[in-house]
């Protein structure tokens, strides 16, 4: 099955390399790949520095760069297909691009690339109206016919992707989790050299500060808790378009002891053992990886019924909350999750590898789809 596979090099399609899900679990898997079996190049839509190009780089991979479909749809295509002509061919196509998927697969079929796959990361566009609603109609008709193969992170982002009727299959969005430093390991005054004040409830969020996270219904929720009890502090981590509008709020709100904005990090792994309790708002998630993440650190995890029921491993770490419900019940959900016993690191592990969250398995998933070329 795996002759040639020195000689097998997969394209992968993002809009950028930046600190998103998506790209931080594709370098965990470009980090561990065999160079010898597969080669791992990227193709972004965007002339910024971003933040993964380095590291590509650094290991001998690629990063192209194409115009942006926002700017003009048919100027990306022809130079994505231009890309993809060039000798010698990639043998795969992997897109990672939402809608725009289904064109990226077609372009790739003109081309010859055999092996076609579209990923499904999202349930929902971030914007509703007509031309998008029309791209998705076509992407989903075009990943249809032309993907070899149809991959999704979750149930609900396939189905949002590829339709209630199209086939598609449910890979887990695997992380490097044992890399994850584990609360058990945490001694109380480490959190010192942090800044974080031991003896308050540490909540933390990551996330994109974008409005589908919905950060400013968790600065609502962290308002209501600070009228029962000020002993709390929010560490939100990440950065995005909503950052200032944020920090506005927070001041407006009289939370400014209360909430802390840790920006960008590449060092979550280790933090995340330093919080009490994990909470997610987000109006939607293709899975909800931080949710993952958090539950591999061994934090209890409060999270909206817009993030899919695949984010809980089965260790009774996540409770489930709808948005609509008042935020009482939120602050008494938050409250009572940051006590809930832990769970081991041997625990959380085993259920990992169990639920197919590893590196090893995942590599095999996306090879045998990228090998596909072989048997046609």
């Amino acid at each position: 099955m795996l002759k040639n596979t020195a000689q097998q090099s997969v394209l992968h399609v993002f809009m950028n390399l930046n600190l998103g899900g998506a790209e931080s679990r594709i370098m965990d898997l470009f980090r561990s790949q065999d160079a010898n079996i597969l080669v791992n190049d990227f193709v972004i839509m965007t002339n910024e520095h971003c933040y993964f190009t380095d590291e590509v780089i650094a290991k001998g991979g690629q990063v192209h760069v194409i115009d942006s479909p926002r700017n003009s749809m048919i100027k990306s295509l022809w130079q994505l297909y231009q890309l993809l002509k060039v000798k010698p061919q990639y043998t795969a196509l992997h897109a990672h691009t939402s809608y725009y998927s289904g064109l990226c697969v077609f372009i790739a079929f003109v081309a010859g690339i055999s092996a076609r796959i579209t990923h499904a990361r999202n349930t929902s566009t971030g914007a509703d109206n007509l031309p998008t609603r029309i791209m998705l109609l076509v992407g989903r008709k075009l990943s249809a016919i032309f993907a070899t193969s149809r991959f999704a992170i979750s149930t609900d982002a396939g189905k949002f992707l590829y339709g209630n009727k199209a086939p598609f299959s449910v890979v887990p969005n695997a992380f490097d989790f044992r890399k994850i430093r584990h609360k058990q390991w945490v001694k109380e005054d480490e959190k010192l050299l942090y800044d974080l004040d031991p003896k308050v409830l540490n909540i933390v969020c990551v996330g994109r500060f974008y409005t589908v996270k919905n950060h400013f219904f968790l600065l609502d929720v962290m308002h209501q808790l600070a009228q029962k009890n000020n002993d709390f502090c929010l560490h939100l981590i990440g950065d995005g378009e909503l950052n200032e509008a944020m920090q506005v709020q927070v001041q407006r709100l009289g939370l400014e002891k209360n909430v802390r904005f840790w920006g960008k990090r590449a060092d979550v792994d280790q933090l995340l053992s330093l919080f009490d309790v994990m909470v997610m708002t987000s109006k939607s998630e293709g899975l909800g990886v931080a949710a993952l993440e958090a539950q591999a650190a061994g934090l209890p995890c409060v999270l909206s019924a817009g993030i899919p029921l695949e984010a809980d491993i089965g260790l009774g770490l996540c409770l489930y909350i709808d948005l609509s419900l008042p935020l009482d019940e939120w602050v008494d959900a938050i409250q009572r999750q940051a006590l809930i016993s832990p769970v081991s690191k041997v625990e959380t592990d085993q259920q990992f590898e169990r639920r197919g969250y590893s590196l090893s398995a995942t590599r095999q998933r996306y090879l045998d789809a990228y090998l596909r070329h072989e048997k046609n």
